[in-house]
Order: C-alpha cells, then sequence, then structure tokens
C-alpha cells in the first residue's frame, strides 16, 4: 500500500477523460510507451480505458503510462492492470 499512497495522489488529473475513439486514434504511440515501462499485452475497454499487465507490484509504471499517454492524447487516459475484474471486457488496443 506504501507505493499506492506515494503514487496515486501525483496522478495527472484532467477535465476530462480519454474516449475510446481517443485513445484508439493514438494506439501505437501508447503501445511503444507501454512497452517502454515494462507493461505489456496494452489492450483498450469501451469507456476508454486502457489495460496492461505488470510483472511489478504497485503502481508506479501504470502510472508514468497514465501520465504519458494522456499527454499523447490530450485527455486523461486511465490505465489499470489486468488483474482486477474490470478488466476482462478489453480488446486489444
Amino acid at each position: 500500500m506504501a507505493g499506492y499512497h506515494r503514487h496515486v495522489p501525483g496522478a495527472p488529473v484532467a477535465d476530462r477523460k480519454a474516449t475510446q475513439q481517443e485513445v484508439a486514434e493514438h494506439r501505437d504511440a501508447i503501445r511503444r510507451l507501454a512497452d517502454g515501462f515494462g507493461l505489456t499485452g496494452p489492450r483498450l475497454r469501451s469507456d476508454g480505458a486502457v489495460v496492461v499487465h505488470s510483472p511489478e507490484s504497485g503502481y508506479r509504471n501504470v502510472l508514468r503510462l497514465s501520465s504519458a499517454a494522456s499527454e499523447v492524447v490530450g485527455r486523461y487516459v486511465h490505465v489499470i492492470t489486468d488483474d482486477v475484474p474490470g478488466a476482462t471486457s478489453a480488446k486489444d488496443l
């Protein structure tokens, strides 16, 4: 939990979360970013959230991806890991 409390409060907050279409328009860049942070299997949910697999516990690289993807898309990109129930509906990014 220490990692959560250290990194999540500093996560970017934007006026609006990116839509599925907005994220999909930048899929190649987001895939490259995910790879650069050591995150694999990027997928996209219908609500625009990106789902990734992280080999590490904690959220450090997930938050980094969210921040970098948000800059690319121009809206907040929500990123979750594939070990949560909400990840099951995601399609390949």
